[in-house]
């Protein structure tokens, strides 16, 4: 079974945490790039959730990873609106069908 995680400050990862999700890890500045690195490397990891905020704390190589690889999804929210069109973006290419079309 695949699992789903979040990465990101306790702010962001605190109401995941109440809507059931186990996988939470904290991450700040000084650790996203090992943190995030572990979890990609986990191979139940099946959706990496995390704020736009903390998406921009990584690497240039490991955004890069992040956009590219299919499995796990990294799925990056933000307050942009723009998100919506990122999420559909994602969603395309970890199923492979675009959901949002008609």
């Amino acid at each position: 079974m695949q699992e789903i995680a979040v990465i990101g400050d306790e702010n962001f990862t605190i109401g995941f945490q109440t809507a059931g999700i186990r996988n939470v890890v904290l991450a700040d500045k000084s650790n996203i790039n090992k943190k995030f690195s572990e979890l990609m490397k986990k191979p139940e990891m099946g959706i990496i959730i995390m704020h736009n905020n903390t998406f921009e704390m990584l690497s240039e190589k490991l955004k890069e990873v992040a956009m590219t690889q299919v499995k796990p999804t990294v799925v990056v929210l933000s307050h942009d609106v723009s998100a919506e069109e990122n999420l559909r973006l994602m969603i395309k290419r970890s199923l492979g069908i675009d959901l949002w079309r008609g």
